[in-house]
């Protein structure tokens, strides 16, 4: 099917959007692709496109919202791929997802929050396979790290059915975006992780499940964290045979000093109490408002360190990915070089239809990007 654009990004104008296209404008892959904004701010969107066109290119400005179907299947009609940073997704979301598979058009977001992905899947599954399209959810920081991270350690652990344990530490802000799908997720009733994934390693994951603990490793402080990581990598491991079927994954945040993972968890219960309570969470989204974010210097100061440890009943691999501002900075670059092995690498990829993690669909692929784009990713066995 012949279409006008490559790639069109959807909520450019948005705090994350307009990082997004900053990264593309100067690519070397973007060069030969044709690419489009979209959104419902046309005033700022032109602004945008008058800041990223050059004597050669005008970068076009499509109007889009997401109560809009109309306008919704006219960026698709128009696009080979479409990035998405409008959320929450549960609100914004579901609508550009069918406009993207009725017109044949790949879906790539940000999105954490579960019930979202939840619905997609039990939705849509079925109609992106029988369209040949790819849905994929979770191309930020949340969840490219972890599903990489492990992709990378299984590989050279070369052993199936091993206990992974994903732990990071960053120094970040969140924009309001990112805010209002973290209450969103809070406050929806559905469990991150479905009944139907708990029973795969119920037993192994129950016997190395920690809640807390000191790592005298890492000498940090390690928190479980069930976000929508987990239910990522499980979906990665049923795609690939050397996981193995006891494969068993748990997340962790790490933090320097107990008072910092007492001041967090702390914070997540009470927010998770009275996000429920429609004006206070009302009030909460607030805090936050939409489009706002870090500024460039703060985000120039952030960093990550993620570190994915693999243990089989041989060896023990070690993966290691560093990189800078893991809300912005990276996550644009993670969702960004996704598309550009999408769009320029399409006879390489491993899978290409149906609703695929970064990692079903690309492989080593986006672990070669992502170390040509400065991300460092060490794997050594222990």
């Amino acid at each position: 099917m012949e279409k006008k654009y490559d790639l069109i990004v959807y909520g450019a104008s948005g705090f994350t959007g307009q990082l997004i296209c900053k990264y593309l404008s100067s690519h070397k892959d973007i060069l030969n692709l044709n690419w489009a904004i979209a959104g419902r701010d046309l005033a700022k969107l032109e602004l945008l496109s008058n800041q990223l066109s050059t004597e050669n290119r005008t970068i076009d400005v499509l109007y889009a919202d997401s109560f809009d179907k109309k306008s919704l299947n006219d960026i698709a009609s128009q696009s080979k791929l479409i990035i998405t940073t409008v959320g929450p997704y549960a609100i914004y979301g579901e609508q550009l997802v069918e406009s993207c598979i009725e017109n044949q058009t790949f879906y790539l977001d940000l999105t954490g929050e579960p019930h979202f992905v939840h619905k997609i899947k039990a939705k849509y599954a079925q109609k992106a396979y029988d369209n040949n399209v790819a849905i994929i959810h979770s191309c930020g920081f949340e969840s490219i790290p972890p599903d990489l991270g492990v992709y990378s350690a299984i590989n050279q652990l070369n052993e199936p059915n091993a206990d992974v344990s994903y732990f990071f530490e960053s120094n970040g802000d969140i924009s309001g975006g990112t805010w209002a799908s973290f209450i969103n997720s809070l406050s929806s009733p559905i469990p991150i992780i479905s009944k139907g994934s708990k029973k795969r390693s119920k037993a192994k994951n129950k016997k190395n499940k920690k809640k807390i603990f000191f790592h005298k490793e890492f000498k940090r402080w390690a928190l479980f964290f069930p976000v929508i990581d987990k239910y990522i990598v499980q979906k990665t491991a049923k795609s690939f045979n050397q996981y193995g079927e006891d494969f068993s994954f748990n997340e962790y945040m790490l933090f320097k000093s107990w008072k910092k993972l007492a001041f967090i968890i702390i914070g997540i219960f009470i927010v998770s109490i009275i996000s429920k309570i429609k004006f206070i969470k009302k009030w909460l989204l607030s805090l936050r408002p939409s489009g706002s974010g870090p500024s460039p210097e703060r985000i120039s100061k952030n960093w990550f360190i993620a570190k994915v440890i693999a243990k089989g009943q041989q060896a023990s691999v070690l993966t290691t990915i560093k990189g800078g501002d893991p809300g912005y900075g990276d996550t644009s670059k993670f969702i960004s070089e996704m598309a550009l092995c999408i769009l320029t690498q399409r006879d390489q990829l491993l899978n290409s239809k149906g609703i695929l993690t970064p990692v079903e669909c690309t492989g080593d692929l986006l672990l070669d990007r992502l170390r040509n784009a400065g991300i460092s990713i060490d794997i050594k066995r222990l």
